[in-house]
């Protein structure tokens, strides 16, 4: 989990203060079925693919979907693992050298990067390619939430009723 060292955020934050350091990547000649492994067992939308030490790819959990034929075809996970090893290889899978930025760019850069080319993650990495780290919306919501002012006591959120938008009863759209 990404958090702040010295409690406050700016556009101009270093990402060497952001990012997470302890990122689950796979080698490119592994298995395809250990993104769908690795994303089930962690709380996790994105895997860099590594050569040796440098980012080659980044596989998205939109890419896998987009990618596989839907799970319900399969009769077991066994089977759709066989699937993706036999007929996708990671290389298929991946988005080659992907959007990155060094710890030296700022939170405001990382922030505009992704709003710019619709991605969910920036890999980390140094002068050489090696990954040093990621920066991912699920982190940056976490560290926003972190700052916030808290709640008092008792506060609940406001969530949306069913049948209500803005406060006013919703009309159906039949016949529209």
């Amino acid at each position: 989990m990404v958090s702040l060292k010295a409690g406050k955020i700016s556009r101009d934050t270093p990402l060497s203060q952001v990012m997470a350091r302890n990122v689950i990547t796979l080698q490119i000649d592994e298995r395809t079925s250990q993104v769908d492994t690795l994303m089930k067992a962690y709380p996790i939308h994105h895997i860099p693919v590594m050569k040796g030490r440098v980012l080659k790819g980044l596989i998205s959990q939109g890419d896998l979907f987009r990618n596989m034929l839907s799970t319900h075809f399969y009769d077991s996970e066994k089977e759709q693992h066989s699937f993706l090893d036999n007929f996708l290889a990671l290389t298929n899978l991946m988005t080659e050298d992907p959007i990155t930025l060094g710890e030296d760019n700022t939170l405001g850069e990382a922030l505009d990067a992704m709003l710019e080319y619709r991605v969910g993650c920036i890999p980390i990495v140094d002068s050489s390619n090696e990954l040093q780290g990621i920066v991912t919306t699920s982190d940056l919501l976490r560290m926003f939430k972190q700052v916030l002012p808290k709640k008092s006591p008792g506060e609940r959120p406001a969530l949306a009723k069913p049948g209500i938008r803005n406060g006013q009863p919703a009309t159906s759209r039949a016949g529209n």
